[in-house]
């Protein structure tokens, strides 16, 4: 994580979408699905930001676990139109997958800043 925190603490472009911000954005919304009430839901989601008319969403798929799919997905989604763009996905919530959810935050975030 060292790696992305340099890249983007160099970079003018994202100076709100740092590691370390996204990394507790992500924590949160773990947090949300994990300790919220399930009411019998197979899937749950949870809004980590809102980049301008795109949103990045964490998404707890019980049916997909089941299948042998990753159990979290982290999804872009279009808000004009609610189209998936890119999703990345993962069975366990460890140290790795969440440098590599925060890797895809970050790149997601400067790609459309760059953009603008």
């Amino acid at each position: 994580m060292s790696h992305l925190r340099a890249i983007c603490a160099t970079d003018a472009v994202c100076p709100e979408f740092n590691p370390d911000w996204i990394e507790q954005k992500i924590i949160r919304a773990y947090v949300q699905l994990a300790a919220g009430p399930d009411y019998l839901e197979t899937t749950r989601t949870v809004t980590v930001a809102r980049l301008g008319s795109f949103e990045i969403n964490l998404t707890e798929d019980i049916e997909a676990a089941m299948a042998g799919l990753p159990r979290f997905w982290l999804k872009l989604r279009s808000r004009t139109n609610d189209a998936e763009i890119d999703s990345i996905g993962w069975h366990e919530f460890d140290e790795d997958e969440l440098a590599a959810a925060v890797a895809f935050v970050w790149e997601v975030a400067h790609r459309l800043q760059t953009l603008h």
